[in-house]
């Protein structure tokens, strides 16, 4: 599970002192994330424009992944936010960093449910 995880820029070690050493709390929370509609929100917001609602779902998936420790979304999640925290928004950006989120996110996706 560790390689797995590291794969995502997990830091397993910073990660499982948050989660008390319980591995199979983490990996229920990791689950739970993939059902979690914040993302598809920010997905849909973004390809809208709608920059304020946006801004809303990126803040929220970025709590979750700092929670998690999913670092390789948080690399893009982090600039995003602030992107879409004030005008004038620089739509390049967003959508470069949405591009980079969507990449990590799918990868996530794929690992986390291999561990099921």
């Amino acid at each position: 599970m560790r390689e797995q995880l590291e794969t995502l820029k997990v830091n397993y070690d910073e990660v499982m002192g948050r989660f008390l050493g319980k591995e199979d709390f983490y990996l229920r929370m990791l689950k739970k994330f993939l059902d979690d509609k914040n993302f598809e929100g920010l997905e849909q917001t973004t390809a809208e424009k709608n920059w304020p609602e946006a801004f809303k779902y990126a803040h929220t998936v970025k709590g979750l992944c700092g929670n998690l420790g999913l670092d390789g979304i948080l690399e893009y999640a982090v600039p995003l936010t602030e992107e879409l925290r004030n005008e004038p928004y620089n739509e390049q950006m967003i959508t470069d960093y949405m591009a980079g989120a969507v990449q990590e996110y799918r990868k996530a996706v794929a690992v986390i449910e291999a561990l099921k």
